[in-house]
């Protein structure tokens, strides 16, 4: 496909940049993935401090729930999709670009001042794991201030 790749070694420029490109991506991919399900389902110091950083406002809550699964999918996607490129059918490369392009979108929708259902935030799965939903799911505020012995989640 490129003229980079007709060296007999195999690596020419396309080549590392693709290389730098895909640690990049590795880099993105994994540490939005550890971050994300720090935050939301372990009782970390770390996770305990990324839920107070992210509670300020509905933005940085959305984006906590929603935009970084959302981007680390999107870095993996173009990991996967640069890998087999060459061997790859062109169904399934456009395929992985359309999936990425809905991501993009979800990252987009993950920005708005909108609420989402209340089990992809941080603080109900806080609450879940240690018994202070009510009877009808949502978080009892006066069972988490007794649990916690602080006035907010985050």
């Amino acid at each position: 496909r490129c003229r980079a790749y007709r060296r007999e070694d195999g690596v020419g420029p396309h080549m590392r940049e693709h290389l730098f490109a895909i640690l990049c991506a590795l880099f993105i991919g994994v540490l939005g993935v550890v971050t994300w399900y720090a935050e939301m389902f372990t009782d970390s110091k770390a996770a305990a401090l990324w839920r107070r950083m992210n509670g300020q406002g509905r933005i940085s809550k959305n984006w906590a729930a929603i935009g970084s699964p959302a981007l680390s999918s999107i870095a993996f996607s173009y990991i996967f999709s640069t890998l087999i490129e060459k061997h790859a059918a062109d169904w399934l490369t456009f395929s992985l670009a359309c999936l990425m392009m809905l991501l993009l979108l979800i990252i987009l929708i993950g920005l708005l001042p909108i609420k989402f259902p209340r089990w992809v935030y941080a603080d109900w799965q806080y609450a879940k794991r240690h018994g202070l939903l009510d009877a009808d799911g949502n978080i009892d505020q006066e069972a988490y201030e007794n649990h916690a012995d602080r006035k907010e989640f985050w």
